[in-house]
């Protein structure tokens, strides 16, 4: 008898904001999900090779790499179908046309509220 694969509910979360980070992974946490919280691009590069998050939330402005590198490395390596909800204080229109590129399932301007972020979420990677 074959059990039910269990989903990953693992999301990653990149935010050079320090409290930021570990805010989000805590309100994960509570909410049921598991987090890998980086505060820089290179880490969160390095998790990619050997981690598979169900979802990624990631400001595109990090002090070593951009995160939309980090976006087109997800795409690459699992896939068009993994949710990338990206934030960031940047609402340039380079930055806005930028997202169509990597299949950014949703935009936040920063400060987001943690609600709506976490609604979406929950939208897209149901407990």
């Amino acid at each position: 008898m074959d059990l039910p694969q269990k989903q990953p509910r693992e999301i990653l979360i990149v935010d050079d904001n320090e409290p930021t980070a570990r805010a989000l992974a805590e309100l994960l946490l509570r909410e049921g999900y598991e987090a890998a919280a980086f505060t820089n691009g290179s880490d969160a590069l390095a998790y990619l090779y050997v981690g598979s998050p169900a979802a990624a939330v990631i400001d595109i402005h990090l002090p070593d790499v951009s995160g939309l590198a980090i976006c087109r490395l997800i795409r690459t390596r699992l896939g068009p179908d993994l949710p990338i909800i990206i934030f960031s204080g940047d609402n340039s229109i380079d930055t806005l046309n930028a997202l169509a590129t990597i299949g950014a399932a949703h935009f936040f301007n920063k400060p987001v509220r943690a609600s709506e972020l976490l609604q979406r979420i929950r939208e897209l990677v149901p407990v």
